[in-house]
């Protein structure tokens, strides 16, 4: 069985990131819901090596 890794689409970099957002009531400060988990497809990317910024559905797969 492959394994999937995702790359940078620009240089092709393996040090990439996706974000986790959540969303917290105002006024009481209690946790509402994840309004973004890492593995969303639109959850925010970014490169560590050459700074790229874009989608987690942009990232190049590679299988191994």
């Amino acid at each position: 069985m492959s394994e999937t890794f995702h790359l940078c689409p620009q240089c092709g970099s393996s040090e990439v990131t996706t974000e986790h957002h959540q969303k917290f009531m105002v006024n009481t400060g209690e946790h509402y819901s994840h309004s973004m988990k890492p593995h969303d497809w639109n959850s925010p990317a970014t490169c560590l090596t050459c700074n790229w910024e874009g989608r987690r559905d942009q990232l190049k797969e590679h299988h191994e």
